[in-house]
């Protein structure tokens, strides 16, 4: 059987990735348009996916009827820009023209029969309001743009369901959480994937481990021998990671940071570990999603542990946020790669910042998916991306539930 699917602003296909696996797992073939006006990103997805039709435009200047001849999808997905919704913009300004995207997912139901719709965008979406004049948004209308734009779905006689889903339960190593709508045609019940993976691992598979995608055959540099010192900031972060996964219980340290420099030191000196003169903490440990990795194959007295750079703030508090274990999947990835590996050697701490093909790994690209473009864009197009397992999973419920 096959059936008709579009994905807008499909990016780098990591909800498109998702669909066709999730077609596969039940034995449909699909016929997929992906819509994106990123020249890079539809090179991306073709790459990967070459048995789609590609379309690189703005989505508002995309005629539905002219790419869906036959005016019926089985499935529409969509990730509108979620830059203008999210907290990590801090105070900027917001654009409503840019904040647009979502009105054109009612468009395409409204000119097409379109039997089911996911989308996925921040939490922050929810609170979706009008702005003032000096582009802020109003905290009166908190919210009233997402509730008719939930209403507009439903007097196109959709039902229409949220959930903020949590992606390391559902196979992906990374603890992104994202918001995920559903609107449905018909009368039977919208149908949510149930979790495959879960933090304890009580029940279900544990959560897979940020340890799972690094490539540990790639060596950072030392954070002593630099040209260009690292920031304060990091060196506090390095510092609170080291004492949050190692500690004293780690046994000795055989060098310790004084003021950025390596010193030798012995005795109770050993256990120390200063940077100018304040502590700092935000590391992370390996075992978990991409944040503690387990000390294999290393030298180490530490374990190492993930680094998140956001923001400029050097302080304790912001160092304990953003050191993050291994053992755990990795925190959420956005657009600008903020995670950087920490390795306490015998004597020595190796650093250096993640790389492309681990991120991918993180958000659960498969194995030799291929990126188009720069670094920077490489990068961008990963964080943009929907995790593949949890949009998989919620492809494969959908399209479960209508048959």
């Amino acid at each position: 059987m096959r059936i008709a699917a579009a994905d807008l602003f499909c990016g780098a296909g990591g909800m498109s990735s998702g669909l066709v696996a999730a077609c596969q797992a039940l034995g449909l073939d699909v016929d997929l348009v992906a819509v994106d006006h990123w020249q890079v990103a539809i090179e991306t997805h073709s790459a990967n996916l070459p048995g789609a039709r590609h379309i690189c435009a703005r989505i508002e200047a995309v005629n539905p009827r002219e790419v869906v001849p036959g005016g019926y999808l089985r499935l529409l997905c969509a990730s509108p820009e979620c830059t203008h919704h999210s907290v990590a913009r801090g105070g900027r300004p917001v654009s409503d023209q840019a904040r647009a995207g979502a009105w054109e997912i009612v468009r395409w139901a409204s000119e097409l029969f379109v039997e089911n719709i996911l989308v996925e965008n921040v939490p922050e979406f929810r609170a979706c309001g009008p702005v003032g004049r000096r582009g802020r948004p109003l905290k009166s209308g908190r919210g009233k743009t997402f509730a008719a734009w939930v209403a507009a779905l439903k007097n196109l006689g959709y039902a229409v369901e949220w959930r903020v889903l949590c992606a390391a339960d559902f196979g992906d190593p990374t603890t992104r959480r994202r918001l995920f709508v559903q609107a449905t045609r018909g009368r039977e019940a919208i149908a949510w994937p149930e979790p495959t993976h879960n933090e304890t691992g009580d029940g279900l598979a544990r959560w897979r481990a940020a340890r799972e995608v690094i490539d540990w055959g790639m060596r950072g540099q030392s954070i002593f021998d630099r040209k260009r010192p690292l920031a304060a900031a990091t060196l506090r972060r390095i510092e609170t990671g080291l004492r949050r996964f190692g500690g004293e219980s780690a046994g000795p340290w055989i060098e310790a940071l004084r003021a950025g420099k390596r010193q030798r030191c012995d005795g109770r000196a050993m256990g120390a570990m200063v940077i100018g003169q304040q502590s700092c903490a935000a590391a992370r440990d390996v075992g978990a999603p991409v944040p503690t990795v387990s000390c294999a194959g290393a030298i180490a007295l530490v374990e190492p542990f993930l680094v998140r750079f956001q923001g400029s703030h050097a302080g304790k508090a912001d160092a304990d946020r953003r050191v993050l274990p291994l053992g755990r999947p990795a925190p959420t990835l956005d657009t600008s790669n903020r995670l950087g590996l920490v390795e306490p050697m015998m004597a020595d701490i190796l650093f250096r910042m993640l790389q492309p093909a681990e991120l991918a790994q993180a958000q659960g690209f498969p194995q030799g998916y291929q990126f188009s473009g720069n670094k920077g864009d490489v990068v961008r197009q990963i964080g943009n991306a929907v995790p593949h397992n949890t949009a998989r999973a919620l492809c494969e419920a959908i399209l479960r539930r209508t048959g």
